[in-house]
């Protein structure tokens, strides 16, 4: 079995090849190639963690895996990460375990591929401006992820906390090559950006409907579960809004589930799935003032593509430790 960490995946994972095999892992997904059943919650309500299980299957036999993964919302105070992951890849054929990876890298990487696939299939062509709301560990996936997809001339980030924004602003423009501003406020980011990505953990929107313009696309990443809201309900019905899961989405994020329960917003009103967009079921922006929105709470199907990009390119290249778990 194979051991892969998290500088050797970077070193494997290019943004070009995760978005390529996201795409297919969507195809394929809609096509029912993959079961990916929805994430397994465990809330550990005596430390306030989390543990989530996500496993997923391709029906071609080539392989099964699984993303085990904490969350612990306090750990930053005691200098510890938030998000402990790790993924186990299995042969499809004989059950054999392949190999074992870091999640984090994986996760990061996978996530913002998604977005940037729907920002390729529902951002205007001519989006100029990339914006960002929240500076966390998602940022930077999502910042690099869009600009390969999309290429933009400027990025405008925003986090409540101006001094971590200054920080990523520093960090993002070196590593993008291009002008990164530190906006004042969200409505500065909306005002400006063509493409918006909301990657934060609130549990109120951040985000509403007088805060952008005609003809953005947004990426509502942050909201993972029923009490977490990002989008405010007026955007979302104003919006032409397109889902990673239909299934996925009306039972974990709060950018739905919240207008749902008060009555504002109704699950017919969602236009369909990226998967759908993709194979052609489904139209995208009908008109440059369209608001199109993606809303993405992570399928288990994109780790799985992900992980099996990752060990055929180590593989390639001789990368990894061996590990035998049976001496």
């Amino acid at each position: 079995m194979l051991l892969l960490n998290r500088s050797e995946l970077q070193q494997i994972l290019t943004e070009e090849s995760v978005i390529d095999a996201v795409e297919g892992g969507f195809r394929a997904h809609q096509k029912g190639e993959t079961i990916s059943p929805l994430r397994m919650h465990v809330d550990l309500k005596k430390t306030s963690g989390i543990y989530l299980l996500m496993p997923s299957f391709h029906n071609s036999g080539s392989a099964f895996g699984s993303k085990i993964l904490s969350l612990y919302a306090a750990n930053p105070a005691k200098n510890k990460p938030t998000i402990s992951s790790m993924y186990l890849l299995c042969d499809g054929e004989d059950g054999s375990f392949q190999a074992i990876m870091d999640g984090g890298c994986l996760t990061g990487m996978r996530t913002a591929a998604a977005s940037a696939v729907a920002s390729k299939y529902l951002a205007r062509p001519d989006a100029k401006v990339q914006g960002i709301i929240g500076t966390g560990t998602q940022a930077m996936f999502q910042a690099a992820a869009i600009a390969t997809a999309c290429p933009c001339e400027r990025l405008i980030v925003y986090n409540i906390h101006r001094d971590k924004a200054v920080q990523f602003a520093e960090k993002a423009a070196l590593r993008l090559g291009i002008p990164v501003d530190v906006a004042a406020s969200v409505k500065e980011v909306g005002q400006q950006a063509d493409i918006i990505t909301t990657v934060t953990s609130s549990n109120s929107p951040v985000l509403d409907l007088s805060d952008v313009r005609p003809g953005c696309h947004i990426n509502a990443v942050g909201a993972f579960k029923p009490r977490m809201q990002e989008i405010g309900g007026d955007l979302i019905k104003a919006a032409r809004v397109v889902v990673d899961s239909l299934e996925a989405c009306l039972a974990e994020t709060g950018d739905l589930l919240v207008p749902i329960n008060n009555g504002s917003y109704s699950a017919e009103e969602i236009h369909g799935e990226l998967g759908d967009l993709l194979l052609g079921n489904i139209s995208g922006r009908v008109s440059d003032d369209d608001i199109t929105l993606f809303e993405s709470v992570g399928l288990s199907f994109e780790d799985l593509v992900t992980a099996q990009l990752a060990f055929t390119r180590a593989r390639e290249r001789n990368l990894g430790s061996e590990i035998d778990l049976t001496l």
